[in-house]
């Protein structure tokens, strides 16, 4: 957002951090209340991460600026820490188990759908023995 410095006849300064669409070339001095005309300053440069100096945790080079780490990043195939990698991973796992889980689960029916009936039943008594809950369903075959 945008940095505005009025200043008002008493010489105050106030700074307002607007909208684009709310600027005005006036504005209220937050000192006396009287009005404010906007001052036409340099802009101001902020750069966003100082120079750093670290070695790289992958080959151990010193990184003495942005521009190194920029490199130490792309020489290495690496891409900056971004915290939402960490969501991403853990959607991509619970993604993956339950697809794994879907997975074996449709296996094992169509397995127990062809044993013969004696080895199933017999499945259905171990089970229950050990007090699992089993439903039999029975099923049709698909015409196709």
């Amino acid at each position: 957002m945008p940095e505005y410095l009025y200043q008002c006849a008493v010489g105050h300064r106030t700074t307002l951090f607007l909208p684009v669409s709310s600027h005005a070339p006036y504005a209220q001095c937050s000192g006396c209340w009287l009005l404010a005309e906007q001052i036409i300053t340099a802009p101001l440069l902020v750069k966003v991460s100082a120079d750093v100096c670290y070695d790289s945790p992958i080959d151990g080079s010193p990184i003495t600026s942005w521009e190194k780490r920029q490199e130490d990043l792309k020489r290495n195939n690496c891409t900056p820490y971004d915290p939402d990698s960490k969501t991403d991973y853990a959607r991509r796992i619970r993604e993956s188990e339950a697809e794994l889980d879907k997975t074996i689960e449709s296996t094992v029916e169509e397995a127990i759908e062809k044993m013969p009936t004696a080895q199933r039943g017999k499945l259905f008594s171990e089970l229950t023995q050990q007090g699992i809950m089993a439903d039999v369903v029975r099923t049709t075959p698909h015409a196709g």
